[in-house]
């Protein structure tokens, strides 16, 4: 393999794991409606209720008093009734 080629892949390789972790950083909450978290957990809060509540590599807690009224979906991690 070339020095050039190696440099290519490490610069990829870079960029990778930088992207990597902006993504694993984002929330998205969209009208209170739909919790949706990519590398981490969700959290619904009291007293509160969502369409949806997701989270990518992460756990989804429902707590009491909330409710999810479609689907919660935990990628990697639990879903928690409490």
């Amino acid at each position: 393999m070339k020095w050039q080629q190696l440099i290519l892949v490490f610069i990829a390789t870079f960029c990778l794991i930088f992207e990597g972790n902006a993504l694993a950083q984002t929330d998205i909450n969209i009208n209170n409606t739909n919790l949706i978290r990519f590398g981490g957990s969700v959290i619904v809060p009291e007293n509160q209720v969502v369409e949806n509540a997701l989270a990518f590599g992460g756990s989804v807690t429902v707590s009491p008093n909330a409710k999810v009224l479609d689907t919660a979906i935990a990628f990697g991690g639990d879903v928690i009734l409490q």
